[in-house]
């Protein structure tokens, strides 16, 4: 199951060697079924990120993570591979006039945290900024960075720490 996953996340186009090392690596490297399970769905999120039921789970579930929309490093510069999941974002947001949503940007554990701090906020700002390009009226979407306040891993040096950088959408 896991080595067709991973074969599928080669013919997608928006995966990075990058991503796909750091998924390959974790599967492999997974000692529990905690670790495990957690594999699973970051696998099954860079599968589902390519399909718009993907998208419409804000709408469901309240939240979505996306750890598909990159910054070039040490800035809040949107990197080219993060439009398709804005313009994924935009479309719900254009199909659902009424939702309002907040996005919250979460970094490393490297560097110094006021720093991190900084660095989110002006990524959460930079998301914002491409939805409302991408039509989104301003006034629906609010914004918080979070810095490294809330790691999903807390080892710097663990092979899932950079999981921790990731974007999240949450519903109003």
């Amino acid at each position: 199951m896991k080595a067709i996953l991973l074969a599928l996340l080669c013919c997608l186009p928006l995966v990075s060697q990058g991503q796909l090392y750091l998924l390959n690596r974790a599967v492999e490297r997974a000692a529990s079924r905690v670790a495990e399970r957690k594999i699973e769905e970051a696998v099954d999120r860079k599968v589902a990120e390519k399909t718009a039921d993907y998208y419409s789970a804000l709408l469901e579930e309240g939240r979505l993570v996306s750890h598909a929309i990159h910054f070039e490093e040490g800035t809040a510069t949107l990197a080219a591979d993060a439009q398709p999941f804005v313009k994924g974002i935009a479309d719900v947001l254009r199909r659902e006039p009424t939702v309002k949503l907040r996005i919250e940007t979460h970094t490393l554990l490297a560097g110094e945290a006021p720093d991190n701090l900084r660095l989110s906020q002006r990524r959460a700002d930079a998301v914002r900024a491409a939805l409302i390009t991408a039509g989104i009226d301003g006034s629906r979407l609010s914004v918080k960075g979070l810095g490294e306040t809330q790691p999903l891993y807390t080892d710097p040096e663990d092979d899932y720490a950079p999981l921790n950088q990731r974007v999240e959408f949450i519903k109003l």
